[in-house]
């Protein structure tokens, strides 16, 4: 291997790890160019690092803009809090346990647990908020996460909020694919053919004056943002030499707000039709069949949220919590079959299996 394609190796292993993002594990992502054709990408949550799972950006051309959404990740029951730490595994802390505190981006909950969220003054939000419920009547905990929920389950909002954060960064994304390709495309192809010769440092003197354009662009891009973009000067000095930064200067513009992320089923208008009921039949299976669900009187808090969405949403309920098929016992959680005789499923923490239609 020569020098040349030494650097260009160690440039395409800078540009990956910048794609990587540390999320909370229970982070969604969508990615997209405009008011359509987003999809959702998942963290991997089997890699856990201080609280948080990696995430891989879309790499490739055309670059997309990315937002981000988060389930509830907070959930008040009668006598204690209900925190989601991963798509499968949740605690409870009791109210009394309780004692919330920010410290970065990290929200200790107690002594042992805490929680990664997407910025500093979310992780604040969320302190003074729980610190609030920890003083309300379990009533008042109910009606409080419910207009949180209403909240962050606002469609439009949310594809508004993707939508302006596309148009907002069209041309740093326009010019990172430009530079992606001449980084990757067109210095190969000339090194490849000429070697180290005139032609190819002239190439890399482009390479540098599209970095110089995409550093002016983000400072423009950001110079009348209402949202603080930390070390911003550094930031575009740094994009100004470096082709990794320079190649996603864009997702620093997306993906740096104040705001609170909304809920995953909040793009209903962004994403796929068919793709978002699958999502909408995972949350509510994970919300409604816990253990206890057949005697239950009442939908669990998180499952009221989201019945009360589908229906303001127009969806029937046979969208969402189709009838089972099976002509053997089934958990309606996960949808794994059983023979008979077994009455709950070990995999889902004991819940009641759904027996087949007579």
């Amino acid at each position: 291997m020569t020098d040349g394609q030494m650097l260009l190796a160690v440039f395409v292993l800078l540009y990956l790890i910048e794609c990587l993002r540390l999320v909370p594990s229970t982070a969604w992502m969508a990615s997209g160019t405009g008011k359509s054709g987003w999809r959702s990408l998942r963290p991997w949550m089997r890699l856990q690092i201080g609280n948080g799972s990696p995430l891989l950006l879309s790499p490739l051309p055309p670059m997309q803009a990315h937002a981000l959404a988060l389930p509830w990740v907070f959930v008040p029951d009668h006598d204690s809090l209900r925190v989601r730490l991963t798509d499968s595994m949740s605690i409870h802390i009791a109210w009394d346990k309780l004692t919330p505190r920010a410290e970065e981006t990290t929200l200790h909950l107690d002594v042992t647990t805490r929680v990664r969220l997407p910025s500093k003054n979310l992780a604040e939000l969320w302190q003074q908020r729980l610190t609030e419920w920890r003083g309300l009547t379990p009533d008042q905990r109910h009606s409080a996460f419910l207009k949180h929920a209403r909240s962050t389950l606002d469609t439009k909002a949310a594809a508004k909020a993707a939508t302006e954060a596309a148009q907002r960064t069209r041309s740093l994304r326009v010019l990172a694919t430009i530079h992606c390709l001449w980084c990757f495309g067109v210095i190969s192809v000339l090194y490849h053919r000429f070697g180290d010769s005139v032609a190819v440092l002239a190439a890399a003197g482009v390479l540098l004056l599209l970095q110089f354009i995409q550093s002016w662009l983000f400072l423009r891009s950001t110079r009348k943002s209402h949202i603080a973009i930390p070390y911003r000067r550094w930031r575009a000095l740094g994009i100004a030499f470096l082709p990794q930064l320079a190649m996603r200067a864009f997702d620093v513009v997306n993906l740096t707000t104040d705001a609170e992320p909304p809920h995953p089923l909040a793009w209903r208008g962004l994403l796929d039709e068919k793709r978002w009921l699958e999502h909408a039949r995972q949350f509510w299976r994970e919300s409604r069949y816990v253990p206890g669900w057949p005697l239950n009187e009442s939908l669990p808090l998180e499952a009221e949220a989201l019945q009360k969405f589908f229906r303001h949403e127009g969806i029937a309920e046979d969208d969402y919590d189709p009838p089972a098929a099976a002509k053997l016992p089934t958990c309606p959680r996960c949808g794994a079959e059983f023979q008979s005789g077994i009455t709950a499923c070990s995999d889902c923490g004991g819940v009641e299996l759904r027996q087949p239609a007579a």
